[in-house]
C-alpha cells in the first residue's frame, strides 16, 4: 500500500512539473522577443533572448566578443564551431566562447525555428565565480564539451531555469536586483555540472574530419606564423585541391578566410591587452600593417585605431561586445 501511494505521489509530482513547463511554453510563447541583428551587447551584465519564427537566413561564419549559451527546442538546424557539425536535437544546448568561430545553418522545413540565445560577459562571470568555483571553466576548460546531450529532467531544469530569467526582464518589483543574478549563477552552476560530472545520456551527432581537425590545430598553434594552402598541403601529405574541397565542406568558409578570421580575433585580444596597435600585426601573421589595416577593416567596417577608441567608449558607458554591428544576424 505505501509502494502504490509512493507511486501515486510520483506520477502526481512529474504531471504537477510537466505542468509547470507547459505552462511556460506558453508564457514564453507571449515573449518572444523580436529578432535582432546587433552583435554587441548594450549591457554589462548578460542578455537574454527567446526566438521563435519560420523565416531565417542562414548566416555566415563570426564570432563574438562574449560567451554564447544556445538552447535548441525546435526546427532543423546543424550548428557549425571550429570545423565540427552538430546536428540538434530538441533539449541540446551549445557553449561558445569568444574566440570560437560558429555559425547555425537552418535547414528546410516547415517547423518554428526556436531557441534561447544567452549572452554573458567575460568579466561579469568571472565576478560571479569564487576560488573554488569558476563559473567560465564550461567556456575555457581544455577538455570543455561543446555540445550539452541531457536527460529530459535536466533539459526540464535548465527551461526552467531560463523561463524565469527571461520573465525577470520585465518583473519589476521586490527583489528584481537580486534574483536574476541568482538564476545566472544557478544555470552556470548547472552547466558546468553537466559539463564536467554528468555522462551524456545520448552520443552527440557530430561530423567530424579527422585531417580538418588537425588542419585547424595547426592554425590556431601557428597563427603568428606564414600559413599558405601549399604549405599546409604539404605538411599534411594532401593535395590542396582536396584541402581546400574538405575544409570548405566542413566548416561552411574557405581556408584563407578562416585563417584570416582567426588572426583578427587573436588580433583584437592583443589590442585590447595593450599592445601598440602598429605592432600587433607581427604576432598575427600578417606580415606587414598595411595587410592587418586592410583585413581589418574589411572585416569590421572600421580601422583598428577606431576599434580600440570604440571599445575604450564602450568600457567608459559600462557597454561590452563586438563591433561587428554591420554583419548580420549572429545565432
Amino acid at each position: 500500500m505505501m509502494i502504490l501511494a509512493m507511486g501515486l505521489a510520483n506520477i502526481a509530482h512529474y504531471r504537477l512539473r510537466w505542468k509547470y513547463y507547459d505552462k511556460g511554453a506558453k508564457i514564453m510563447a507571449k515573449r518572444n522577443n523580436d529578432y535582432s541583428t546587433r552583435q554587441h551587447m548594450e549591457r554589462t551584465d548578460y542578455e537574454l533572448f527567446y526566438y521563435k519564427h519560420k523565416q531565417f537566413k542562414n548566416v555566415s561564419l563570426h564570432h563574438h566578443d562574449f560567451f554564447e549559451v544556445y538552447y535548441f527546442v525546435n526546427g532543423e538546424v546543424e550548428y557549425q564551431i571550429e570545423g565540427r557539425n552538430y546536428h540538434l536535437f530538441p533539449g541540446d544546448i551549445i557553449l561558445v566562447n569568444h574566440k570560437e568561430l560558429h555559425q547555425a545553418v537552418i535547414g528546410e522545413t516547415e517547423k518554428n525555428y526556436e531557441r534561447y540565445v544567452l549572452w554573458i560577459n567575460k568579466e561579469y562571470l568571472k565576478s560571479l565565480s569564487s576560488r573554488k568555483t569558476d563559473l567560465t571553466r564550461c567556456f575555457l576548460d581544455k577538455n570543455k564539451k561543446t555540445l550539452l546531450r541531457m536527460s529530459m529532467e535536466n533539459q526540464q531544469l535548465l527551461r526552467g531555469i531560463l523561463d524565469k530569467l527571461h520573465a525577470e526582464e520585465t518583473h519589476r518589483g521586490f527583489g528584481e536586483d537580486l534574483l536574476p543574478k541568482a538564476l545566472l549563477m544557478e544555470l552556470m552552476v548547472e552547466l558546468n555540472r553537466m559539463s564536467f560530472e554528468e555522462e551524456e545520456t545520448l552520443p552527440p551527432q557530430i561530423k567530424k574530419n579527422q585531417l580538418i581537425d588537425s588542419v585547424i590545430s595547426y592554425i590556431n598553434e601557428h597563427l603568428e606564423e606564414e600559413i599558405s594552402m601549399d604549405d599546409l598541403a604539404s605538411h599534411f601529405y594532401i593535395s590542396k585541391y582536396h584541402l581546400s574541397r574538405e575544409f570548405k565542406k566542413y566548416t561552411g568558409t574557405t581556408l584563407y578566410r578562416y585563417v584570416v578570421q582567426k588572426r583578427l580575433i587573436k588580433a583584437k585580444g592583443l589590442i585590447l591587452e595593450g599592445q601598440p596597435i602598429t605592432s600587433v600585426y607581427e604576432n598575427c601573421g600578417f606580415g606587414d600593417y598595411s595587410n592587418f589595416f586592410r583585413a581589418f577593416k574589411n572585416e569590421y567596417g572600421i580601422t583598428p585605431k577606431e576599434f580600440l577608441s570604440v571599445m575604450a567608449e564602450r568600457e567608459n558607458l559600462g557597454l561590452v561586445g563586438s563591433v561587428e554591428d554591420n554583419k548580420g544576424p549572429s545565432f
